[in-house]
């Protein structure tokens, strides 16, 4: 099966490469008129408390009867059906109907929006909401395509760690009141406890256990996107130039000598399941549970942490500027940082994804919801200290350079 997380927000796209020219020459049109709330100077404080219930509840009143177009990545059925079965019914109690539209690749909705912004449309735009990150995300900020200013202003934004750089930087580009978060993505890595009872716990653990087990140990080859991470990892671990010593002295000792990596994560994952190799290794933190479940894995997989955290990115949802629904967008934006949701999508029969809400910011009724959350082997609950993303624009780069100094 192909990997959702390249074309999802939780990877780069790489159409983004194509689309950058026109993102380029958008930005040459005449400015968009704005409808956000507040102002432009980037400050974005909360409002006092009266003014911002007032400002909501006019917000709500005016979405009342929308239906809010979300472009979101189609291939994850699992979060898909987690916003047909929960979001969904809960924006309906708001009057706000909430229309999937799924699209193959991120870039596809962003596209839409350039295209728009071209012809001069200012408003009544059929994108209202996209679910995002990463170069998308950036690039279209840096072409004016967002709303500004309110995702701070959202009801549910008060259980967010705003200082938390994984919430308020994407890919280490400030969200600037621009995108919410909503999802939460840790790297992880399985072993098979019946084959490995103690998996390597670092970086060097894992290069001298290569060593003691020549040929159990691959990653896809990047540009895949589990396999840029990989990569990632290791470059945010050491740095650039002695990650890639590192990779280097890793690949003789891998799976075929290194002469022969998996295309992607899902052949990774089949190399895994019939013994070939001892490791695998996703983008998705429940990827282990949900292996198990289809009997892919054997139930004795587990999931760990390679060093001291887990490399960690957060998707959020954007609205275009000229969003046809965009009062509408703001109501399915708050929903979807609403506790009892939030608490749904953690729980390892629903999604098992970690919340982006602070749990210490939580009042106590939403608190105890994620403490009754069931606990799984094959799901971590502590995913370590978060490692930060590196910014969108080296990843192209680290990807050219390990075909160069890794592959060749």
């Amino acid at each position: 099966r192909p990997n959702p997380l390249r074309k999802s927000p939780v990877g780069l796209s790489m159409r983004m490469r194509w689309l950058l020219p026109l993102l380029l020459l958008a930005v040459a049109l005449p400015a968009v008129v704005l409808a956000a709330a507040g102002s432009d100077d980037g400050d974005d404080r909360p409002a006092r408390s009266g003014a911002r219930g007032d400002r909501w509840a006019r917000i709500v009143d005016e979405a009342r009867g929308q239906t809010v177009n979300w472009w979101m990545f189609g291939g994850d059925e699992r979060v898909n059906a987690y916003v047909r079965r929960y979001v969904g019914p809960a924006a309906r109690r708001l009057g706000v109907t909430v229309r999937q539209v799924p699209v193959t690749d991120t870039a596809d909705a962003v596209a839409r929006v350039v295209a728009q912004r071209r012809a001069g449309k200012t408003t009544g735009g059929s994108v209202d909401l996209i679910w995002i990150n990463g170069e998308n995300f950036a690039s279209g900020k840096t072409a004016g395509l967002w709303l500004k200013d309110w995702a701070r202003e959202l009801p549910n934004a008060r259980y967010l760690d705003w200082s938390d750089p994984s919430v308020s930087r994407d890919f280490q580009v400030p969200v600037d009141g621009q995108e919410a978060p909503w999802s939460r993505a840790a790297f992880v890595f399985a072993h098979d406890s019946a084959r490995v009872a103690v998996p390597p716990r670092d970086l060097d653990a894992l290069r001298a256990w290569a060593r003691r087990h020549p040929g159990r140990f691959t990653y896809p080859a990047p540009p895949d996107f589990t396999g840029s991470a990989f990569v990632r990892q290791v470059v945010q671990a050491k740095g650039e130039d002695a990650g890639f010593t590192y990779l280097a002295e890793l690949k003789p000792l891998m799976y075929r000598g290194g002469r022969v990596l998996p295309k992607s994560e899902a052949e990774l994952n089949e190399l895994f399941a019939n013994g070939e190799v001892d490791f695998a290794m996703s983008y998705d933190a429940n990827f282990v549970l949900s292996a198990v479940r289809k009997g892919q894995f054997p139930s004795s997989a587990r999931p760990f942490v390679l060093g001291n955290g887990a490399l960690t990115n957060v998707s959020y949802v954007t609205i275009p500027a000229d969003a046809a629904h965009g009062a509408g967008a703001q109501v399915v934006a708050n929903l979807l940082l609403d506790p009892r949701l939030q608490a749904i999508k953690a729980d390892p029969e629903v999604l098992g994804n970690p919340t982006v809400l602070d749990r210490e910011r939580l009042p106590a009724d939403a608190a105890k919801r994620f403490a009754a959350i069931g606990r799984s082997p094959h799901l971590l609950r502590d995913f370590g200290a978060a490692v930060q993303e590196l910014a969108a624009d080296r990843v192209e780069p680290l990807e050219a350079r390990w075909k160069r100094d890794v592959l060749r």
